[in-house]
C-alpha cells in the first residue's frame, strides 16, 4: 500500500525525477536533436518543421534514461545505450505526429502540434523523415561495438513489440465515438499500447548483459509501467476539460468514463451529454466528470495505477544495481495520483 504524500513531497519528487532523467538521458536526447537539426534542406517549410518538432516540444530525456537504467541494472553501461536512445526519441516523435493526425489534434497540452502548425501533408512528411533518421541512427550501434547478436535481438524487439502497439492503435481508432465498450476491451487496448515501454526496457536489458530471465523481468516492468502511465493520462484527461471535450468528439472515451458507462443508471444520464449535437460547454464537461466520479470511475483508475505499479516494482527488486532500482521505483511512484490531487477539480 502506498503511503499518501503531501503536495510539497510530490513537487519535490517531480524535481528529483527531472534531475535524474536529465542526467541519465541528456546525451541520447542531444544526439537525436543534433541528428535532425544538422539536416541540410533548401525547403524552408521542412526546415522550420524540423526545428519546431525538436525545439518547441520539451526535451525527451525519458526514453534514453530508461534505456540507461535498464542497461546498468544488468551490468551494462550508459554509453552503449546512447545511439539507440536517440533512435527511440525520433521514433516516438514520429508516432506522436501520426497519433495527432489520426485524432485531429491541432493542440495538445495547450501547445500547437505539428499538424496544427504546418498542416497534414507536412506533418506526414516530417514523421517519415523522423522514422528514417531513427532507423539510420541504429547503425551507430555497430560503430560503438555492440555485438551483432544483440543488434539482431533489438531489431526483433522493435518489430514484434511495435507491431503490437500498432494493433493497439487500430483498436484505439475503432473505439472512437464508441459508447458500448466494456471495461475488459478498454484495458486490453491500454495494455497493447503500453508495448512501447516494454520495448524500451527490454532493449536496455539486451544492451546490458541481461540473462533471459532478467530481460523478461524488465520487459514486464516496462509493460506494467506503460499501462500505469497511460491510465494516469486517461485520468488527467477527465480533469482537463479541453482534452475531455476532444476525447468525446474525436477520440476514444477515457477509462473512467468507460467504467462509469457500465452502470445503467449513470449511463442513462451520461449518454445524452456524450451524444449532444451542440458544443460541450464547461458546465456539461463538469457534470460528465462528476457523474464518472459518482460511478467510481476516477477512483477505479487511481487504484488501478497503484496496483499496477506495485506489481511493476516486484519485477526489479531482485537486481543488484541499487541506484538504478531506486531510479526506476522513483519513476513508478511519480505515477500515483492521490484523490486530493483531482477531487478539487470536480468539487469546486
Amino acid at each position: 500500500m502506498k503511503i499518501r504524500s503531501s503536495p510539497e513531497e510530490r513537487e519535490n519528487l517531480r524535481h528529483k525525477i527531472d534531475r535524474l532523467l536529465r542526467k541519465e538521458g541528456k546525451e541520447g536526447w542531444e544526439m537525436a536533436k543534433d541528428t535532425m537539426l544538422n539536416n541540410k534542406t533548401e525547403n524552408r517549410q521542412l526546415h522550420e518543421a524540423i526545428r519546431y518538432v525538436m525545439l518547441k516540444s520539451s526535451p525527451d530525456y525519458f526514453r534514453p534514461a530508461i534505456l540507461s537504467f535498464c542497461s546498468k541494472i544488468t551490468d551494462g553501461t550508459s554509453e552503449v545505450t546512447i545511439p539507440c536512445g536517440a533512435s527511440l526519441v525520433l521514433f516516438a516523435r514520429a508516432i506522436g505526429i501520426h497519433d495527432d493526425i489520426i485524432d485531429q489534434s491541432r493542440t495538445k497540452n495547450q501547445q500547437t502540434t505539428v499538424l496544427g502548425a504546418f498542416g497534414k501533408a507536412m506533418a506526414l512528411i516530417l514523421s517519415d523523415v523522423l522514422l528514417f533518421k531513427g532507423f539510420t541512427l541504429l547503425r551507430k550501434m555497430l560503430e560503438i561495438g555492440v555485438p551483432n547478436e544483440k543488434i539482431v535481438r533489438i531489431f526483433e524487439t522493435i518489430e514484434e513489440v511495435w507491431f503490437e502497439q500498432s494493433q493497439g492503435e487500430v483498436l484505439e481508432v475503432s473505439s472512437q465515438g464508441k459508447h458500448n465498450m466494456n471495461l475488459e476491451e478498454c484495458l486490453r487496448k491500454i495494455k497493447m499500447r503500453a508495448s512501447e515501454m516494454e520495448a524500451i526496457t527490454r532493449i536496455g536489458a539486451i544492451l546490458g548483459s541481461g540473462s533471459r530471465y532478467q530481460i523478461e523481468a524488465l520487459g514486464e516492468y516496462g509493460r506494467l509501467f506503460g499501462v500505469a502511465s497511460i491510465i494516469r493520462d486517461e485520468l488527467i484527461d477527465m480533469l482537463d476539460f479541453r482534452s475531455l471535450r476532444h476525447r468525446i468528439r474525436k477520440e476514444s472515451l477515457p477509462l473512467p468514463l468507460i467504467f462509469a458507462l457500465q452502470n445503467p443508471r449513470i449511463k442513462s444520464e451520461l449518454l445524452p451529454l456524450l451524444t449532444m449535437k451542440r458544443r460541450l460547454l464547461k458546465g456539461d464537461l463538469l457534470r460528465i466528470s462528476r457523474l464518472a466520479e459518482t460511478a467510481g470511475g476516477l477512483s477505479f483508475a487511481s487504484a488501478h495505477i497503484e496496483d499496477v505499479i506495485e506489481k511493476a516494482h516486484t519485477q526489479i527488486d531482485m537486481f543488484g544495481d541499487k541506484e538504478s532500482i531506486y531510479a526506476l521505483r522513483l519513476l513508478g511512484n511519480s505515477l500515483f495520483l492521490d484523490p486530493e490531487e483531482w477531487k478539487h477539480h470536480i468539487d469546486d
